[in-house]
């Protein structure tokens, strides 16, 4: 790794905390004392800021410039080259080519263009039918929408050549992140090894690498403008960002309604959570709005999110364990029920992961033809 805890902690120490997630990685060595420090740390970060470093990822320096530099290649392409793979010609998967300004956030359009990925489950890896029982009782018609959606198979692009490489092994390894999060999280809260297991073994992952020009560049024409993307929480468990250097582009807004710049720190993944945490832990971890504004008119910056989800089937319930007894107004009062499932499982009754992130990303694009 091209820097360790230590020094990410002394670069980020004005701003936000630093988890080191190594002794939960795969193969890490047994080491008691180091998972207790994470998990403590852990916990810390999600209850505070609910934005953190992250360290201990295994990741290189070389893994994360190439990354960046493929990335950038493709958004240096043509614009036809680009929409070889947009996502209009097949709405439905929600995945491809999206270009400037066609995402949404909130009724506004954004300022970037992206293109996203999922995860590509078989026929047997996701039960549909669990969508029509309790607590989400979908409609057939709705499971039938659904579908194309689950099943649904990336686009990559042909150039640059190792894009598909670089990006997909990149994907692979933040997926053992995402579940070394999920292994300390349930340590912090006193719950036993594995717990989140059965609801995350399938996940139902989403990467996006994404560019942002200038936002003084977006046009007056075809609506207003008024961030590269808007204020919003994110869907699932964990978004594992990396940055390119570019300064002062993501904020975060603090429990106390104060905004707060996420700058890029050299070996430190940004990490921050999303809207099942606040579910399972009855807000203890609140899933915190962040939007992103790019004014550097010298810049054109890169950073690619992953998503780390639970299966799109899993149903996720508040826990009940004692470790979160009177956790429902520790933090971000102003938590953003942003979906019906969302606001039925904050109630109690519990959610679909599937019909939660569906309600989320219908809103952001033109989903069917």
């Amino acid at each position: 790794l091209y820097a360790g805890a230590a020094e990410v902690g002394a670069r980020a120490a004005a701003s936000l905390p630093v988890v080191d997630i190594a002794p939960f990685m795969e193969g890490a060595p047994a080491d008691s004392a180091a998972r207790a420090r994470s998990a403590q740390a852990l916990d810390a970060a999600c209850q505070d800021a609910g934005f953190f470093y992250l360290v201990g990822h295994g990741a290189s320096e070389g893994e994360i410039l190439d990354l960046h530099r493929v990335a950038k290649e493709f958004f240096a392409l043509p614009t036809a080259r680009k929409e070889a793979i947009a996502l209009s010609s097949q709405p439905a998967s929600g995945r491809g080519y999206q270009r400037l300004g066609e995402n949404v956030t909130q009724g506004r359009r954004d300022w970037h263009e992206a293109i996203d990925f999922y995860a590509e489950p078989t026929e047997r890896e996701v039960d549909l039918q669990a969508l029509a029982k309790p607590p989400a009782s979908a409609a057939a018609v709705e499971l039938e929408r659904l579908r194309p959606f689950v099943h649904g198979r990336n686009l990559w692009p042909e150039s640059p050549r190792d894009f598909h490489g670089v990006t997909s092994a990149h994907f692979a390894r933040m997926a053992g992140v995402g579940r070394a999060l999920m292994e300390c999280m349930a340590s912090a809260l006193e719950l036993p090894q594995g717990h989140f297991g059965p609801l995350v073994d399938r996940s139902f992952w989403c990467a996006r690498v994404i560019g942002y020009p200038p936002l003084q560049d977006a046009p007056s024409g075809g609506g207003p403008v008024d961030a590269s993307c808007g204020e919003h929480t994110d869907y699932g468990c964990w978004t594992i960002l990396a940055q390119d250097d570019t300064p002062g582009a993501l904020e975060a807004r603090m429990s106390d309604g104060t905004w707060t710049t996420v700058e890029p720190v050299p070996g430190a993944f940004v990490v921050n959570l999303g809207d099942m945490l606040s579910v399972w832990t009855q807000s203890r971890f609140a899933a915190t709005p962040h939007r992103v504004r790019q004014t550097r008119r010298d810049r054109y910056r890169t950073s690619v999110a992953f998503f780390f989800e639970p299966n799109f089937d899993a149903v996720i319930h508040p826990l009940q364990n004692v470790a979160l007894r009177g956790a429902a107004a520790a933090s971000n009062a102003d938590f953003e029920l942003s979906t019906e499932p969302l606001r039925r499982a904050m109630r109690g009754g519990g959610l679909v992961y599937g019909e939660h992130l569906f309600a989320k990303v219908s809103g952001n694009f033109k989903f069917v033809a």
